[in-house]
């Protein structure tokens, strides 16, 4: 990565940050303590942590020189005092303190002339646990990158006491029997000439969409209706919430109706932002539309950039019981994907960089207030390491909170991270537009309720089966430590709507 250009969506996220806006992305896990943890655990993991070494690309900070294009240049000297720091909570501390802690660290902006990266560990819960938090530029890495790192520092082991750190954690490389010959330099730059093309001619379809000169169920940008989830981003306060759904339950109502899981989360986050909306007076006349990240990353890529596209999907009408809104979001799900399936996956990080820098411009000119908004809401769903629980030198990993980033003009971020049999959801909000985030986490537990009970009722028989279409999906690699140690947990990742 040394004396590397900065790629055009990594450098996006330097590019359109600001105090309002900051580009990083975290995570908050919650460990119960080993069984006999002596008094000294934690102030030894932390000196553990501090020694560990500095794996690309968290040993690199980006420079940006008055002539020439932004690069990576490598930082020999790290500050670990800095970069890993030790807090605790007024014993009891219980979830509500730990986040009001964590958003607080979340809303600053990351020192671009350090390394992109924190973690603080957190000292002091009830019920004998402590937590950490993580905090990294997004230019570094993407959801997928992140949890591969986050998930394969963890062991599967209760007995393991090796301490691989996700700085210091590096994926290996698949062995395999036949190697593609490097892309010439003169190939890379085809690639990426084929790639605007391909997103400029999807862009046109949509525009045609959206002048109504073509016909398509798939969402369009900038169609979707405007609430308090649109307002602008002016100070960087943040508000947070979290709760956890169990993934068996969520599985068996999208195998009775047919769809995926985060079909299932998609309409449950629908049901429950309707809710809320409504709590306040409000009463939307379209259906809300989410923004989901799709990652596009190659089998066996685990690389540290970001490399991600974007759907549009709705959310369901207004109104709809939640089986029928879990219906419309499947159709417009499997709609969007739909059009995308042919686009190369250079196509869809240029399609990605378009969208996202045209919303940016707009929302700094304040033009993005005469237009529809592009989506309400992002959502991310990450695929995570499978059903075996997780260790840090014998401590229980019970949580892990995904705490991502927002975009100018949408206020509100909601990202599922799945471990063992657990879907934990990391809510991030403006506090000036939803100072009490903590009722749609309510509202999403009633409403998943409220979904399952109707798909399976008191017996577990399921309903009629939803319409589903055939989807291309590709999949990237799982990964292992460098170390001989127990068995480590693999994170996979799959081309889907992640978020």
């Amino acid at each position: 990565m040394a004396k590397q250009i900065i790629p055009p969506l990594d450098l996006m996220f330097f590019l359109t940050e600001s105090p309002e806006s900051p580009k990083h992305v975290g995570a908050v896990q919650v460990f119960d303590y080993p069984a006999n943890a002596p008094d000294t655990f934690l102030r030894d993991l932390v000196a553990e942590f501090k020694r560990a070494p500095v794996e690309s690309p968290f040993n690199y900070h980006p420079v940006f020189p008055r002539i020439g294009m932004p690069r990576w240049q490598e930082d020999t000297d790290i500050e670990m005092d800095y970069h890993v720091r030790h807090s605790a909570l007024p014993k009891p501390g219980d979830n509500e303190q730990l986040m009001q802690v964590v958003q607080r660290l979340h809303s600053s902006m990351m020192d671009r002339k350090r390394p992109g990266w924190i973690c603080q560990v957190i000292e002091g819960l009830e019920g004998n646990r402590f937590a950490i938090y993580s905090k990294i530029h997004h230019a570094y890495i993407d959801g997928m990158s992140g949890v591969k790192r986050m998930y394969g520092s963890l062991s599967s082991s209760p007995k393991d006491q090796t301490v691989i750190p996700t700085w210091s954690y590096q994926p290996q490389v698949k062995k395999v029997k036949t190697r593609k010959p490097k892309a010439s330099a003169g190939q890379k730059l085809g690639n990426q000439v084929k790639g605007l093309a391909g997103a400029y001619e999807f862009l046109t379809k949509m525009s045609l969409q959206l002048l109504k000169l073509r016909d398509s169920e798939a969402q369009v940008p900038f169609a979707a209706g405007r609430t308090r989830l649109n307002r602008p981003i002016e100070w960087d306060t943040r508000s947070t919430a979290v709760c956890t759904l169990p993934l068996d339950r969520v599985k068996a109502v999208g195998k009775a109706k047919g769809c995926t899981v985060n079909e299932v989360v998609l309409a449950v986050i629908g049901a429950a932002l309707q809710d809320y909306l409504e709590i306040h007076h409000e009463t939307p006349r379209t259906p809300l539309v989410a923004m989901c990240p799709m990652s596009v990353r190659a089998d066996g890529d685990d690389t540290a950039s970001t490399q991600v596209s974007a759907v549009h999907v709705r959310l369901g009408e207004p109104g709809a019981e939640i089986v029928d809104r879990l219906q419309q979001v499947v159709d417009s799900s499997h709609a969007s994907k739909h059009e995308v399936e042919g686009l190369t996956a250079e196509a869809m990080i240029d399609y990605g960089v378009i969208i996202f820098g045209l919303w940016e411009v707009l929302s700094r000119t304040r033009l993005d207030q005469l237009i529809a908004p592009s989506y309400n809401v992002l959502i991310s769903n990450v695929p995570g390491p499978g059903d075996e629980d997780l260790y840090l030198r014998g401590a229980r990993m019970v949580a892990s909170y995904p705490i991502s980033t927002l975009l100018p003009g949408v206020n509100l971020n909601a990202t599922v991270l799945s471990h063992g049999n657990s879907l934990d959801f990391g809510l991030l909000g403006d506090k000036h537009a939803l100072p009490d985030l903590e009722i749609v986490v309510q509202r999403m537990v009633a409403r998943f309720e409220e979904l399952h009970a109707t798909v399976l009722g008191k017996r577990g028989s399921a309903a009629k089966p939803a319409r589903k279409k055939k989807v291309t999906r590709r999949k990237a690699a799982g990964t292992k430590t460098r170390r001989a140690a127990p068995k480590r947990a693999k994170a996979s990742a799959r081309r889907s709507a992640k978020g």
